[in-house]
């Protein structure tokens, strides 16, 4: 069962949305629980269709040490949901980056089947902005 098919406070939306970031950043393999298979993404202008958004969270988690996701905001109305995160990474060789995500969504069946995020870098260097779009 999806995160998203059962109603919910803030609260628990937030916690619901990190434990679905995490979890498929740990488990790229989770990807259908979570995004319809038609899924689409627009990050910072740049186009990504489900094809695409695999093959980055793929690059993503095998190219960090770790990966923590922190909700500060959610809202949900019918099947809109709305979202302000921290992504927070290692990477392999120590450096670490954290990017701020805005995340508009649309939710089909309990799953996102849209997402439009904006980026916006908090620290380490603006290249590692590239990291929110990278497929490899």
């Amino acid at each position: 069962m999806s995160l998203f098919t059962t109603p919910c406070d803030g609260a628990e939306l937030k916690r619901r949305i990190a434990r679905m970031l995490q979890a498929v950043f740990a488990d790229p393999d989770r990807i259908p629980e979570f995004f319809t298979d038609d899924y689409e993404q627009v990050t910072d202008g740049e186009h990504s269709d489900r094809a695409r958004f695999d093959a980055h969270v793929r690059h993503v988690a095998g190219a960090v040490r770790s990966i923590a996701v922190t909700v500060l905001d959610a809202v949900r109305q019918g099947d809109a949901i709305a979202d302000r995160h921290v992504v927070e990474v290692t990477h392999a060789d120590g450096r670490q980056a954290a990017i701020e995500v805005y995340l508009f969504g649309i939710l089909r069946d309990g799953r996102l089947a849209q997402v439009n995020e904006v980026t916006r870098v908090l620290s380490g260097t603006e290249a590692l902005r590239e990291l929110a779009r990278a497929v490899g």
